[in-house]
């Protein structure tokens, strides 16, 4: 029976996603070094020009961002959402 609790234990412990770890965005090495630009793809906020770096859940990306108003509008490719952040339609094609 020990056997079987240890089991248990070692497979949902396995299980653990990491806490509150954003997930990484593929890496297509194929596409040149993202460079911090507004929409490239990133994992930190130190990745990005802006020192913003944002999930995008609902989209699926995960991208360097910047905030944005009627006077500050977003680089082209984005719209600025109801939190003032640039959003865009995707991300730039770079890997991280």
């Amino acid at each position: 029976m020990r056997c079987l609790a240890f089991a248990f234990l070692l497979f949902t412990g396995a299980c653990e996603t990491g806490g509150d770890d954003p997930p990484l965005p593929d890496a297509n090495l194929t596409q040149p070094k993202c460079t911090g630009v507004a929409y490239d793809s990133c994992t930190a906020n130190s990745e990005c020009m802006s020192m913003s770096c944002k999930l995008f859940s609902g989209d699926g990306i995960q991208v360097c961002t910047q905030a944005c108003d009627g006077s500050n509008p977003c680089p082209t490719g984005g719209t600025c959402n109801n939190k003032g952040i640039c959003k865009p339609t995707m991300a730039n094609a770079c890997h991280p």
